[in-house]
């Protein structure tokens, strides 16, 4: 099989692309339904949660789209509650 690096990558891009074809701008991708919901304040957490195995990857190009991404659509002027615990986690 697979080595486990690369089983591991493949699992990364695997949700990490369904995330933005489904759920991009939104926090969190719903898989079963491939649907999305906004459970920390609508910030795209999913996205930022992903430029660190985005960068541990390798992967520039596609970190620096992302980083531009967020700098379109990421804003922090919004009166929501925000748990911070999960969104530090």
């Amino acid at each position: 099989g697979l080595p486990l690096r690369e089983r591991v990558r493949g699992m990364f891009y695997h949700a990490y692309d369904n995330y933005m074809q489904h759920a991009f701008p939104h926090d969190e991708l719903l898989p079963l339904s491939c649907s999305f919901i906004d459970n920390f304040g609508s910030y795209a957490l999913t996205l930022v949660d992903s430029l660190d195995m985005l960068a541990v990857l390798g992967n520039r190009t596609e970190f620096a789209r992302a980083v531009r991404l967020l700098r379109k659509h990421l804003s922090f002027d919004k009166d929501v509650h925000v748990s911070v615990f999960e969104t530090n986690i």
